[in-house]
């Protein structure tokens, strides 16, 4: 019979005996003669695509704001977090205790009208004006922190909003507007030239596609909307309109691949009145 390793059962009592449940799952895990094959294999950079699916899974809960998704899914990032951290530890030296302890003392730093000195109460515009503010004196550079491979439209959002705490921006909601229009008007010209196939037409359409999505990136900026946000709600608004579609074709015995263009547009139409 196989003498399997064991987690101490039931619910902890504490945030540190959970994370102690936690570390002992995945020394069990991790275990070099009973562990899982799988987890035994995953490396710092083979984690990185399931890191990312589960903060998508976690933010998708939090918008929805899906109460037992939400612990589901925080407890699935915690546990990668926890889970690289281990392997960060025998590959750096570093693990879950000196990150934390890490985070703890950039947050103090960054936090001094909490935990230093101030003249005067700061509301949360000043607070973030403050953030910067220390991280430009740490030496880092003003769109450094943004990272690379964030989704495009939600970098686009983080590198416009902190060039504009530099004054680089527009100074009203119709001058972004007019950017925008000054942007489609040269995605139009690009269009008109035809030639699709060429890959000199096709850079130049793209150039001007992504400068245009830019503009509507900052336009929603400016209005007081995140653009990831307000794209991701337009999402779920295309599905559920085109499952209402497949729906009421199913009812029929149809799929959309059955049915003319016309009365697609036709339950299109119909669906949007939901």
């Amino acid at each position: 019979m196989t003498n399997h390793l064991s987690i101490e059962p039931g619910p902890s009592q504490s945030l540190g005996s959970a994370l102690a449940r936690l570390e002992s799952l995945i020394t069990a895990l991790l275990d070099p003669e009973k562990g899982c094959p799988w987890d035994r294999e995953q490396t710092t950079n083979s984690l990185t695509e399931n890191l990312l699916e589960e903060t998508y899974e976690l933010r998708e809960a939090l918008l929805l704001d899906q109460a037992a998704g939400v612990l589901e899914e925080a407890g699935d990032v915690a546990f990668i977090l926890a889970f690289l951290a281990r392997l960060t530890e025998k590959k750096w030296g570093y693990g879950l205790k000196e990150a934390l302890d890490a985070v703890v003392d950039k947050m103090v730093t960054r936090h001094p009208h909490v935990f230093g000195e101030v003249e005067d109460s700061l509301d949360s515009e000043g607070v973030l004006k403050q953030w910067h503010q220390i991280k430009r004196r740490q030496g880092k550079g003003l769109l450094a922190s943004v990272p690379v491979d964030a989704p495009a439209l939600a970098r686009c959002h983080r590198l416009s909003a902190k060039a504009a705490r530099a004054g680089f921006d527009w100074s009203s909601v119709a001058q972004v507007r007019e950017a925008l229009d000054r942007e489609l008007a040269e995605l139009d010209a690009e269009i008109a030239l035809g030639n699709f196939n060429d890959p000199e037409r096709r850079a130049r359409l793209c150039h001007e596609l992504g400068d245009t999505l830019m503009a509507t990136a900052n336009l929603a900026r400016h209005l007081g909307f995140s653009g990831e946000k307000a794209l991701a709600k337009a999402n779920h608004r295309f599905v559920g309109r085109f499952e209402y579609m497949e729906n009421q074709l199913a009812a029929k015995n149809l799929k959309p691949e059955d049915v003319d263009l016309t009365e697609l547009e036709r339950l299109w139409r119909e669906a949007k009145k939901f």
